[in-house]
């Protein structure tokens, strides 16, 4: 059974920067290979995990809107957008990306994007764990192009503004169509003085599980700035540790 994680939060957040830790760790674990979904628009997924992208499903997705580019309907056209899929997968050690791209243009894709979920649904199957970069708004997820998901992680910085804006998204997602299975809250960027007491005691009335802090770590913004993976951290590297952590506690609730 695939375990599947979606990690959401804030553009700016550090979200990335932790879906590519949170891959590391699991790596490292017995649940690999892990597929790597990149879905925040952005796509700076790759760049974190070190590995060339493919192809984007976004591009797959034009294709196979146009006239020109779309192949026989029935099952060539389920085999072809499912080909063009495992042609998009960029492969690494213990790992496998998946970059989803832009957002939907002016066209109806209606039908391509039920092909896109199921290919991609089938896909995941074949994978022990599925961890998601999600986007802010997470479209990635109310659109349905993934499995439901077993654990949520929406992430903050430890202030109340960021907070607020991560109440909006547990909030949106109560409202999406898609089991959620367990849903947690990550800090990140935690100071040496933790995370302050207004900010706790918000905290208190949010309906998730808290996970362990990720401490601010020079080393994780400097590397980040200077474009080098997240495979480059030595084993000391504080938020490495610390996602160490969260890892455990997220794979505890796999059943």
């Amino acid at each position: 059974m695939t375990f599947s994680v979606a990690v959401a939060g804030k553009g700016g957040i550090g979200k990335t920067t932790v879906c590519a830790l949170l891959v590391r760790t699991l790596r490292e674990s017995k649940l690999r290979p892990i597929l790597a979904v990149d879905a925040d628009p952005n796509s700076n997924l790759a760049e974190a995990l070190g590995v060339e992208p493919g192809k984007t499903l976004a591009e797959i997705r034009e294709e196979g809107s146009s006239p020109e580019g779309s192949p026989a309907s029935g099952i060539g056209r389920v085999r072809s957008v499912g080909d063009e899929i495992q042609r998009a997968i960029a492969e690494a050690d213990g790992f496998d990306l998946i970059t989803m791209g832009r957002p939907e243009g002016p066209r109806c894709y209606c039908a391509v994007n039920n092909l896109l979920r199921n290919a991609l649904d089938n896909l995941a199957k074949e994978y022990p764990a599925v961890v998601v970069d999600n986007e802010a708004g997470m479209e990635h997820l109310s659109r349905r192009t993934t499995n439901d998901v077993d654990v949520l992680i929406v992430m903050m910085n430890p202030t109340i503004p960021s907070l607020r804006a991560a109440k909006r998204i547990f909030a949106l997602a109560a409202e999406l169509p898609v089991r959620i299975g367990h849903k947690m809250l990550l800090v990140n960027r935690v100071g040496p003085g933790g995370v302050p007491s207004e900010v706790v005691r918000e905290l208190a009335d949010l309906e998730a599980e808290r996970l362990p802090d990720v401490p601010q770590d020079d080393t994780v913004e400097q590397a980040g700035a200077a474009g080098r993976n997240v495979f480059a951290f030595s084993d000391q590297t504080p938020a490495l540790a610390a996602m160490r952590r969260v890892a455990e506690v997220v794979c505890a609730v796999r059943k």
